[in-house]
């Protein structure tokens, strides 16, 4: 497989057309607001690509027939070396499914994927009769430079991976966060924003859970979306109840289920 220069990403955006919201990741990658890699079966021509982004979720997406390609993917995978902490493998149709059972891949499970589109609609209506307890003792913060250093360093160092600066998470992300004398407790940001779209991530913490506060920030970052003319997505595991469900109470639609291949040493 061939690694491209930046330049050449956006010649591999009809391979994601099908994918589009799906791997937010992908898309940003390829406009070049979070950092990450593409590698194609052919630099002239791709018909297959793998996009890998920095946080490190993948996706594999094009033709699944080039058995060359699709076995240097599952060689990259397999060497621990090209990953930060762990990965995530997305697949999106049943030939990509099928074809990476064929192969070993080193300290994975698979597991189902459920996606999501937004339905605007049906979210206004939603929330016009949604009643959310008030909060004690419970402040909230939008997105700023003292929030996310918070975030970033303190809460969640994921973050610290898919944007590498408090000033980059502030100028491309997006972020909603309650917090309790001065700790977080809940937070709604962006791990990738591409394509017209921003990615939902979702957290609160043990002992603050059940009280709304997931609702209240999901409902503040969708509407920062809309203000911003952008479309909020969400995807989760398929066994996440509470994710599902919160999905469906916030104007999301599941489209679709797939495979995707999780790693963990």
């Amino acid at each position: 497989m061939h690694e491209l220069t930046t330049k050449q990403y956006f010649s591999v955006l009809p391979l994601l057309k099908d994918i589009n919201h799906k791997a937010v990741f992908a898309l940003s990658v390829i406009e070049q607001n979070q950092k990450g890699k593409v590698y194609v079966n052919n630099r002239e021509i791709p018909t297959a690509i793998l996009v890998m982004s920095c946080g490190g979720f993948y996706c594999l997406a094009g033709d699944e027939s080039d058995d060359s390609f699709v076995m240097s993917v599952v060689d990259h995978l397999n060497n621990s070396l090209n990953h930060p902490n762990f990965f995530a493998l997305a697949l999106f149709t049943e030939a990509w499914e099928k074809k990476l059972s064929l192969y070993k891949i080193l300290n994975t499970k698979r597991i189902i994927r459920s996606y999501y589109r937004f339905n605007k609609e049906k979210f206004l209506e939603q929330i016009s009769h949604l009643f959310v307890a008030p909060m004690d003792s419970i402040t909230y913060h939008g997105l700023d430079i003292e929030i996310a250093c918070q975030y970033r360093n303190h809460f969640y160092s994921y973050y610290q991976l898919v944007w590498d600066t408090d000033t980059h998470f502030c100028e491309l992300g997006y972020g909603h966060f309650y917090t309790k004398h001065g700790e977080i407790v809940s937070v709604c940001t962006s791990p990738y924003v591409g394509g017209g779209f921003v990615e939902i991530d979702i957290i609160t913490i043990d002992g603050y859970q059940r009280r709304g506060l997931a609702t209240r920030l999901g409902i503040e970052f969708i509407n920062d979306c809309l203000m911003n003319e952008k479309i909020p997505n969400w995807c989760c595991h398929s066994d996440n109840v509470e994710s599902n469900l919160l999905a469906v109470k916030l104007g999301f639609e599941k489209i679709d289920e797939r495979e995707m291949y999780w790693y963990s040493m």
